[in-house]
């Protein structure tokens, strides 16, 4: 076999015009030390894939030797979705291939991936990826969205971001559509008899766990796909997208890259602006906003700021950006109505009154997205059923249902991307321990990763030094006690100013020290760190947690004032 590790196929958006699509509303995920400010937030396993054979890896990377897991905590909330070094767009579009590692939920998978052992070609970080090698969307429709976003077979630095598609083979199974396909990438270079065969046995596997009346005459037949391109175009195909919109996602992922390297250079980015004015649009904000989201998540800070400075420029001096501009404004508006709801039947109205808009489903799905999806939760879905009962007219009912179906994708969208963020921290953090372990100066192995410490990794700490007591492992304990002391020290030295603030009003005594707090760091009492709290909020109570529910609320009514 050739080499697995290849280039991303950058493009990264929103293709699929009956998708779920937002408006831009600039709100951040950040972790604190036990709380997240969450806002916009991008399916997967609480446990670290068994690896086992199945793919060859690439000269220099190794295969994962057997290891006993660690035992661990399901992760805390998850951070943003990494991306890749530079500005390759990770996708979450058609017809690309991202940065990030796909849905999975360990048992429930009718073929759970393997687990491979990689080591980066830039910074030589070993890590572990998940490979899929069969793929059935009649028994795990969860995993349709990473496919087709090109989240599945890819493989990102924890690191340093470098990353790459993995050109391991992948045999798709679609039901309803009677497809069975399989992509067999060329650089692979087998000989055609072996291609068969190893096509042959993946479909065998497959007809092993389908029922008899399952096993039709197409399952004989499997397409073959020797590039990524051609196999995705005709698994959007299904969806409704064409070849021509997938063409003008990667154009303005590519346009995506020139500009952010021009973000400091304003005559050449008007330049630039103008021979490519007509791919500016929504997708393209869209585009711009997850891959910030991704930058920020992996802790390459200086890109993510390049990026946010390309968004500001954008939304003052296009077209696309002025509509961004104009609905960020009024989504605010309604964060502030929707704070001041009394009851599920007044933001029920609330929403209905965004859902009636031109761009309904933009506003909604900002709204949505922007509380994390807990204000519109199981309660809310009664209530809008029982307004769709009441509802005589043919038109305004059927409003009412597409509303419906749709809140419930975009509910299927989060916790699918907050069980995949999950997924890639439990990793991350195993392997940051397992090389802390082993290092002769863990402060420096921490130091270097601080970005990846966080809540996911204490908590890992945490169960293994517990399980350190229990077994009466007293030389374990006391070094997984030090390392846990270490971590925590590293993660409070880089938390951010707002983190830090947020903390401290949260522990504070009295009013007296909030006021004091709030006045000394006036500065960092943003529009945005604003926002951020009323998902906050909205988590703890949800999480039973109505004491510090009430205090966030009442930070939130005082930072408003002073603003």
């Amino acid at each position: 076999m050739g080499g697995l590790f290849h280039s991303h196929r950058g493009c990264f958006g929103v293709a699929r015009q009956n998708k779920v699509q937002w408006a831009n509303v600039g709100v951040w995920i950040t972790q604190s030390k036990g709380m997240t400010m969450s806002g916009i937030i991008l399916p997967g396993q609480d446990k670290e894939p068994k690896p086992q054979g199945g793919i060859e890896l690439p000269r220099g990377y190794g295969r994962r030797a057997q290891e006993k897991p660690q035992e661990a905590p399901a992760p805390a909330t998850p951070p943003a979705e990494t991306g890749t070094q530079g500005f390759t767009a990770p996708s979450a579009s058609p017809g690309s291939r991202p940065g990030r590692q796909p849905a999975g939920r360990g048992p429930e998978l009718l073929f759970p991936p393997q687990g491979a052992r990689v080591q980066c070609p830039s910074c030589g970080t070993p890590y572990v990826v998940p490979v899929f090698s069969i793929i059935d969307l009649g028994a795990n429709p969860e995993l349709k969205a990473p496919l087709l976003s090109g989240q599945i077979n890819v493989a990102v630095c924890p690191n340093c971001g470098t990353g790459g598609a993995l050109g391991a083979p992948l045999l798709v199974h679609d039901p309803e559509h009677q497809f069975l396909g399989i992509y067999a990438p060329a650089e692979l270079n087998q000989q055609d008899m072996q291609l068969q065969k190893a096509i042959g046995d993946l479909t065998q596997a497959l007809m092993r766990k389908l029922p008899p009346e399952a096993r039709k005459g197409y399952l004989l037949q499997p397409r073959q796909f020797l590039d990524w391109q051609s196999f995705v175009e005709k698994l959007w195909e299904f969806e409704g997208v064409t070849p021509e919109m997938l063409r003008r996602q990667r154009d303005q992922s590519e346009l995506l890259q020139r500009l952010s390297r021009l973000v400091d250079d304003d005559k050449a980015l008007e330049i630039a602006l103008e021979r490519s004015a007509h791919l500016i649009d929504q997708d393209f904000f869209s585009l711009l906003d997850q891959l910030t989201l991704l930058m920020r998540g992996q802790g390459q800070m200086d890109q993510a700021s390049a990026l946010l400075k390309l968004r500001e420029k954008l939304l003052e001096t296009t077209p696309a950006g002025q509509e961004v501009k104009a609905r960020q404004q009024r989504v605010r508006q309604l964060l502030e109505r929707i704070q001041g709801a009394k009851n599920r039947n007044e933001l029920l109205s609330i929403v209905l009154e965004a859902w009636q808009e031109p761009d309904g489903q933009q506003m909604v799905g900002s709204l949505a997205i922007a509380t994390g999806g807990q204000l519109m939760d199981y309660q809310f879905l009664m209530a809008l059923s029982e307004r769709i009962g009441a509802t005589q007219d043919p038109e305004a009912r059927k409003r009412l249902e597409e509303l419906r179906q749709f809140i419930l994708e975009v509910q299927q969208q989060i916790v699918a991307q907050q069980q995949q963020s999950q997924e890639s921290a439990a990793q991350q953090a195993q392997a940051l321990l397992q090389e802390v372990l082993q290092a002769q100066d863990p402060r420096a192995v921490l130091q270097e990763n601080a970005d990846l410490v966080d809540e996911t990794f204490l908590a890992l700490l945490a169960a293994n030094l517990q399980a350190a007591e229990r077994n009466k492992a007293t030389a374990a304990a006391r070094r997984l006690r030090q390392i846990y002391e270490l971590a925590l020290k590293i993660l409070q030295e880089n938390m951010p100013e707002e983190l830090q603030l947020l903390n401290d009003l949260l522990a504070a005594p009295d009013d007296a020290t909030v006021r004091r707090l709030l006045k000394e760091k006036r500065p960092l009492l943003t529009r945005e760190f604003l926002d951020s709290l009323t998902p906050l909020e909205a988590e703890m109570r949800q999480g039973g947690r109505a004491d510090i529910a009430d205090r966030i609320k009442s930070l939130r009514g005082q930072i408003a004032l002073m603003m």
